[in-house]
Parts: structure tokens; sequence; C-alpha cells
């Protein structure tokens, strides 16, 4: 019984990570070829579509990565977006600026860039996931600024800014215009 038990357990996730990258595979095509096109979605693109949006499967996808897609094996496939940090002590001084909390190793880094691509969700204009998705954002905001202030022992308070990438468009470009600007997503302060 035991072992039958463990085997439903290793299928239920295979069968999971098939469907999300199924899923992937179909939102990359269909985006690509499909941008501003109406289609009609083939029956497994819409089933493998519902299967990830069901409460039990997101919430297990997000907390285990597995629907980040390809971002761990890319890591700049996540630099989008920017979190800056301004340390403030007792008296409102700041102390520091940064973009990056300290990592004691490479692989950190790769790791924490990678969660950016979930804050696509804060920006998409669907609005598909529930209350309880974007307060689970906030929170991983939140537990980042908490970390980056214990890293500052003068440290009282921390402004936490979200930003995202404005990059010059082509034809901006071609005029000259090379600058980027960042767009100000969410501001938290702990």
């Amino acid at each position: 019984m035991k072992r039958k038990l463990q085997l439903s357990g290793i299928f239920i996730i295979l069968l999971i990570v098939f469907t999300i990258g199924l899923k992937g595979t179909f939102d990359g095509y269909y985006g690509f070829y499909y941008e501003n096109k109406k289609y009609d979605k083939p029956l497994v693109y819409a089933m493998s579509e519902n299967i990830a949006q069901l409460k039990p499967v997101n919430i297990f996808t997000s907390y285990t990565g597995f629907d980040t897609g390809y971002g761990f094996y890319a890591p700049n496939v996540a630099s989008d977006f920017v979190m800056s940090f301004e340390l403030q002590d007792k008296n409102g001084k700041i102390l520091e600026q940064k973009t990056l909390p300290y990592f004691k190793n490479k692989e950190s880094r790769v790791r924490f860039t990678t969660v950016f691509n979930m804050f696509l969700d804060k920006i998409s204009s669907k609005n598909i996931y529930d209350k309880k998705y974007y307060q689970y954002l906030d929170i991983i905001i939140r537990q980042i600024a908490k970390h980056v202030m214990t890293e500052n022992s003068k440290a009282v308070s921390v402004t936490t800014k979200l930003y995202l990438y404005d990059y010059p468009s082509i034809t901006d470009f071609k005029k000259g215009k090379t600058n980027e600007n960042l767009i100000l997503i969410d501001e938290f302060k702990h």
C-alpha cells in the first residue's frame, strides 16, 4: 500500500510538471505567432491552462518554482525588473542604497533574479489570480526587504521599490534616445 501511495504521488508530480511544460510551450508558440490574432485554442492547450489555474496546482507550482519556465537555466530572462532598497536609521537618515542583497554564492544571485518572473503577474492585464496570490507576491518582497535590513545593524527601516525597465523603442533609439526609464510598480516601507 505504501509503495502504491508513493508511486501515485510521483505520478501526480510528473503529470503536473508535464502539464505546466505543455502549457508553457503553447504559451510561447501562440504568444509569438498569434499575439495580435484571434485563434481557437486546441483542446490540449485549454485543458493544460485549466489544470494550471486550479488553486492547489497553482499554489504548488508557485512554491516549488515549476511555473518559472526555463528562467533558472537562463538568468538574464528575468532581468526586466529592478528592486531597490533604501536603508534608514532611527532618525530617517539614509544609511545605504542598494539594488541587491548580499549573496554568499553565485547560485543565490541567479535564484534571486529568477524570482522576478512572478512579478510580471502584478502588471498583467488579465488579473487571473485571486487576491491571496498578490498578497503572496507582497510577502516575498517584504521578506527580501527584511533580510536586506538585517545586513546593516544601524538600519531600523527599509523602503523597497520594485521597478520595471522601460527600454527605448527602436524608433526612439534611431532618433538617439538611448536612455532607459524605470517604471515604479510597487513600493513598501518596512
